[in-house]
């Protein structure tokens, strides 16, 4: 079945809806819990109305309470303050600082008799202490940038809580309660009382011994949290924040939490409005005493729900169980799908290579013949009526045929290298030091980039010798020096680097899936990027494999000429023992313009090029990827628009190489 039939089919499947399924099956199921539920779910409703009724009492009678012991409390403090105004509206600061141990001695009587007062203090109009009830003499301490000081300076608040705060004198949360010190008619300080947040907790944790999860707190008109039980409450502030417009007598307000839960809240104001007593209690521990209430019910209602339940989860892990042969059965037609494309893939470069080698080798001919008859001119002595014009004219008959020569020279590279891309060439394996190897190739390579751009090499003092062709290795790295070079119009740098991958040297991850996969097999891998490319020369054109038998019998009787030396490069060859699983990884790097994925991505195809018109063949790299495959190796592309392009070559390595 092909892709177009496994696509019809799955939209003529009714049961290929699986996410319709599963919510039809769990709402026929969830329908046969609502009769036995019904009953239940009415007595449930009017026991909860019931349980938060008393909720909601509690929380009033809990929250006057708090009211009251808060109101007493001010009111003790605003008699403090009044003492103290009256003994100093007639002082000046100078005068409170002449009489400050009096007046420190009777604001630490005043202060043993208030026991929610951590200490009393009297401040100048600039904000500097003059008295404390806690030390003599007072220290330096100036409060003109806090917030209760602007409050009674600036804005003449009649009174005024602060924020709880760390204290100036003993580091002791406190929070102050403050009034204006007036001098005559002219507002001259502050009376401050220090009052301590554990005093009120202590009072709310004895109020709510006997409840269970009740909280209670004093606040701010803002949502600042003054006292609270259990101190620190995180949430005290938001719910006095959301409740802070509550009236004196308001019922019992729904507050959700940060974290979601819902909480039962009952404010009422205290001094006008300046604080609030706040208790509050977590819906939870309503629904707590609603299902103490619920429980035998709920016990025989529960038994029927669970075989409900269990019905409902078989019937869903069916669903899931189909859904997921159905899910294997749409990945089989992916992959199907997959190996089609690879196939047609493949058909393609089969017949590319097919016309690629017919039409290369009749280019040849042409170019032999006119090769041939350039040869006869250029024999041929010239003609004319005197020994000067003929001499001229011969000339420039050369320079022409000249010319013509280095033409038909570069439609011959071209021919073999399309002859290259479709017919088998035998390669000579031998073991290669990469280290002599770019020695020897380092002119041709500079060469070949010119003088702009900077060559570095970066190879491992310890690289293993490479199982390679040599001439095939030398092509490889002045075709990736020529598109480097291409690359970097306004020169850069181009790097060789070389080092050592396998087990033994803690590479292994390196390597790309084809190989990793095949490390410890002689076996080649499909998985590798450049053997996915379909090996054109297993399906070349007859045609062309006929010439290049002529080809080779053409250059036998110059091969025949080097044997000796053949010999010894094969006896060198047999020496060299590869290394199982150990590769050298040879990379290229150029800081050139760069390609984005895309293009990277068919790079090492035939004939593909980014080039202008005339400026490359596309076949340099393809090259790089035909020699990497022959060797057993590997090659693959990175690259990305202004980030250069790393080009690297995993090539099998070997143990160096010894004569028997």
């Amino acid at each position: 079945m092909n892709t177009f039939d496994s696509a019809e089919a799955t939209q003529a499947d009714p049961q290929a809806d699986f996410p319709l399924r599963r919510r039809v099956t769990a709402l026929l199921l969830a329908s046969t819990l609502l009769l036995p539920l019904c009953l239940l779910a009415g007595w449930g409703w009017l026991a909860l109305r019931d349980a938060f009724a008393d909720a909601q009492r509690q929380c009033a009678l809990l929250a006057r309470v708090v009211q009251e012991h808060a109101s007493k409390v001010m009111e003790s403090n605003r008699l403090a303050d009044q003492r103290l105004r009256d003994l100093t509206v007639q002082w000046s600061n100078a005068d409170i600082r002449h009489h400050e141990l009096e007046l420190h001695r009777r604001m630490a009587r005043m202060g043993r008799g208030l026991p929610q007062a951590f200490a009393l203090g009297i401040f100048g109009d600039d904000g500097t202490l003059l008295v404390s009830s806690l030390l003599y003499p007072a220290p330096m301490l100036n409060i003109s940038e806090r917030e209760d000081y602007r409050a009674i300076m600036v804005d003449r608040e009649p009174m005024h809580l602060s924020a709880v705060l760390i204290g100036g004198v003993i580091p002791e949360p406190v929070f102050k309660a403050s009034m204006p010190r007036m001098h005559g008619q002219r507002l001259a300080g502050i009376v401050s009382i220090s009052l301590r947040p554990s005093y009120f907790a202590d009072f709310y944790r004895q109020l709510l011994e006997h409840t269970d999860g009740y909280r209670a707190a004093l606040v701010r008109s803002d949502g600042a949290v003054l006292a609270a039980y259990p101190w620190p409450d995180p949430d005290a502030a938001r719910f006095a924040a959301m409740v802070r417009h509550a009236r004196d007598g308001d019922a019992a307000q729904r507050v959700e939490r940060a974290d979601g839960h819902a909480w039962l809240v009952t404010v009422h104001p205290v001094e006008d409005g300046v604080a609030s007593a706040m208790v509050s209690v977590p819906y939870r521990v309503v629904y707590r005493a609603w299902w103490q209430r619920m429980a035998p019910a709920s016990l025989a209602a529960g038994i029927v729900s669970a075989v409900l339940c269990l019905s409902l989860w078989s019937a869903l892990r069916r669903i899931r169980a189909e859904e997921a042969v159905r899910r294997r059965w749409r990945d089989e037609c992916a992959r199907r799908e997959q190996l089609e494309k690879r196939y047609r893939q493949s058909r393609k470069f089969e017949a590319m290579g097919q016309l690629i080698g017919s039409v290369a080798h009749d280019f040849r001919n042409v170019l032999a013949v006119i090769s041939a008859y350039t040869d006869v001119l250029l024999l041929r002595p010239g003609v004319a009526g005197n020994a000067d014009r003929a001499e001229r004219a011969d000339r420039a008959n050369r320079t022409a045929l000249a010319g013509i020569r280095k033409s038909l020279a570069s439609g011959a590279l071209l021919a073999e290298r399309l002859l290259g891309v479709v017919r088998r060439r035998e390669h000579r394996s031998e073991a290669i030091a990469l280290h002599e190897e770019l020695q020897q190739c380092d002119p041709l390579i500079r060469a070949t980039l010119g003088s702009g751009i900077a060559l570095r090499y970066a190879l491992s003092p310890d690289c293993l010798p490479v199982l390679a062709d040599r001439c095939e290795l030398g092509l490889a790295l002045l075709n990736l020096a020529a598109n480097a070079r291409d690359a970097m119009p306004e020169g850069g740098v181009l790097e060789i680097g070389a080092a050592n991958l396998g087990a033994a040297y803690g590479g292994g991850a390196s390597l790309p899936p084809g190989l990793a996969a095949r490390r410890g097999s002689a076996e080649p891998s499909d998985d590798v990027h450049l053997a996915d490319r379909t090996n054109t020369a297993d399906r070349a054109d007859p045609r062309a494999e006929a010439h290049a038998e002529e080809d080779r019998a053409g250059a036998h009787h110059a091969a025949e000429d080097g044997a000796d030396e053949d010999r010894a490069e094969d006896d060198s060859r047999d020496a060299a023992t590869p290394m199982r699983g150990v590769y050298v990884r040879l990379w290229v790097s150029d800081s050139g313009i760069g390609m984005p994925a895309h293009v990277a991505d068919r790079a090492l195809e035939p004939l593909f090029t980014t080039k202008p018109d005339g400026a490359g063949t596309g076949l340099g790299l393809s090259q790089v990827s035909d020699f990497c495959r022959e060797a057993g190796g590997a090659v693959t592309v990175r690259s990305a628009p202004g980030k250069g392009t790393t080009v690297t070559l995993f090539l099998p390595a070997c143990q160096p190489s010894r004569r028997a």
